[in-house]
């Protein structure tokens, strides 16, 4: 379960309705279904109208691996491709096909299964980088969605606060009594759009993409094992290699997430 993505939620929805209770205002005005159902409903129709319907069948597979993100055990990982790598000198490369099916790691398997096969390196690279980048995609799609929503959201809040206001002005040759009443709902419309877009669906997407962006690097490392395996690389230089892989995938993490340019030095 990602639990800093639950807390950071609770954390800002907390602290903008704390703000708004302490300057003297009443959660109760907040409850305005007609703007809800005007800022959701227009978001999410908008979303459909966007975007292709393959898109959004990919949100909840990406949520849930957002929610549910796998811990990857770096060094474990490393001394298990070492172990594959010593047997594959020891007994040959055909001997991969039945450590293949010890291992529960699909990429991992389906890497070596081709390097069992004798599968050429080029086009073994080349396969391991598509289904890199294939299930880089499927995430990517889900969040795009969602950041599609996190910028119409607004745009919808200020629909809804001029459909209220439309309202009001209709009745001020009437009752004027309630004038104040009636303009200060219809600006919940504008904070429903405003704060649900920037702090549900952008947040949200973003998330998405940090964790397909950490998959893949996962994904990477383990391409780079399988493809020193193949060419048959002694397990203690393939052992430097891939920690040093682990200690840059960690650098361009970092700096992906503090939103800084990778390629350029902290």
């Amino acid at each position: 379960m990602n639990i800093t993505l639950l807390i950071g939620l609770v954390i800002a929805f907390g602290g903008v309705l704390f703000g708004f209770v302490s300057e003297g205002g009443a959660l109760a005005n907040l409850l305005k279904l007609p703007a809800f159902m005007i800022v959701v409903g227009g978001t999410i129709g908008t979303a459909f109208i966007s975007f292709p319907i393959s898109n959004i069948k990919k949100i909840p597979g990406a949520f849930k691996a957002m929610m549910f993100q796998k811990k990857h055990d770096y060094p474990q990982l490393i001394e298990m491709m070492c172990e594959v790598a010593n047997k594959a000198r020891r007994d040959g490369l055909l001997s991969l096909e039945s450590e293949a099916d010890k291992i529960k790691d699909p990429f991992i398997k389906k890497g070596l299964g081709y390097i069992a096969d004798g599968a050429d390196p080029e086009f073994l690279k080349q396969l391991l980088n598509n289904e890199i980048e294939a299930n880089f995609k499927k995430v990517e799609d889900a969040a795009k969605v969602l950041e599609g929503m996190g910028g119409t959201s607004p745009t919808m809040g200020v629909l809804g606060t001029v459909m209220g206001m439309t309202t009001v002005l209709g009745h001020m040759g009437s009752d004027t009594s309630h004038i104040g009443t009636e303009i200060a709902g219809a600006f919940i419309a504008t904070m429903y759009g405003v704060g649900i877009g920037n702090l549900v669906w952008l947040p949200l997407g973003n998330q998405m993409k940090v964790t397909a962006m950490h998959e893949a690097e996962h994904q990477e490392i383990m391409m780079e094992g399988l493809l020193a395996i193949q060419s048959g690389e002694p397990s203690s230089r393939l052992k430097d290699r891939l920690y040093a892989k682990v200690g840059e995938v960690g650098k361009k993490s970092a700096k992906a997430e503090k939103g800084q340019p990778v390629g350029t030095e902290a």
